[in-house]
């Protein structure tokens, strides 16, 4: 279930959990603090697994309880800050897990720590240290790529079409960046599904006809997107962009790219700090 994929660099690979864990200290790397978060994460879903009752019911329905693990409260969190009345805490399930994991590798002597769950990326930077993160915005298109230059302490989470979560919108992806990861991938999800449009081009499926133990039973979820028009690309770009923006204003987020049919559009954080590969 863990293995080293070169020096600093250890994958933790179990059931629904993938992530990658990479630790350095002034660019030396250290592979035993990197399986040790390895080890840490197997721990996390270890915890997950005994609380899937209570993160599959409805996040503004729970109470914080002191028999909850952190990673759980940390969820809950997360979900009831976005306040979407459908969200139950696994909306934040592999952002707040990387969190845990890159929070708890600070106890070492690394200058960098980048925990990436599949996507959803905790990020810890001591003594001036910075990182580089690619962005797919389309998993379909390899040519098209980003990166952007992180030089803080953060999360940064996408949600779309082809990810590993349902999405309600039409967004190929939508990436945010966040104080935390639970935040970041809580927002993406939600920027996800905001970029929603009626249109013949999107087929929708019930969620559990794709996958029958979802929390979202009864939910209609996208399923494919075929040709949009210009008009269509813009308005889930708008609509996407809109809701980006009440997130900044809230001090939610710092920023957001969405990407709808390759067409592109960024706010905050990212105008200035996203660059296409």
């Amino acid at each position: 279930m863990i293995r080293v994929l070169k020096e600093g660099l250890a994958l933790v690979d179990s059931g629904p959990l993938y992530a990658t864990i990479m630790v350095s200290q002034n660019g030396g790397p250290l592979s035993g603090a990197a399986i040790e978060g390895a080890q840490y994460a197997l721990k996390i879903l270890e915890e997950l697994a005994n609380f899937l009752p209570v993160i599959k019911k409805k996040a503004l329905t729970l109470k914080p309880e002191d028999s909850y693990p952190q990673v759980v409260k940390e969820m809950i969190s997360a979900a009831q800050v976005i306040n979407d009345p459908d969200f139950t805490p696994l909306v934040a399930v592999a952002g707040a897990t990387s969190d845990m994991v890159a929070d708890y590798l600070l106890k070492t002597k690394a200058t960098k720590i980048i925990v990436n769950n599949g996507g959803d990326i905790a990020i810890r930077l001591r003594e001036g240290d910075s990182a580089i993160v690619g962005l797919r915005l389309n998993l379909m298109r390899e040519d098209l790529n980003y990166h952007v230059l992180i030089d803080r302490d953060c999360g940064i989470c996408t949600s779309g079409i082809e990810g590993r979560s349902f999405t309600l919108g039409v967004a190929d992806g939508v990436t945010v960046i966040a104080d935390q990861a639970s935040m970041a991938d809580a927002a993406a999800t939600y920027l996800g599904n905001k970029t929603a449009i009626n249109s013949p081009s999107v087929k929708k499926v019930l969620a559990e006809s794709v996958y029958p133990d979802t929390d979202l039973q009864g939910v209609e979820v996208t399923h494919s997107v075929g040709d949009l028009s210009e008009d269509e690309i813009e308005t889930a770009l708008s609509r996407g962009r809109s809701e980006a923006l009440m997130l900044m204003e809230r001090d939610l987020i710092y920023g957001a790219v969405i990407s709808v049919k390759d067409h592109v559009d960024t706010v905050g954080y990212f105008k200035k700090a996203i660059n296409r590969t």
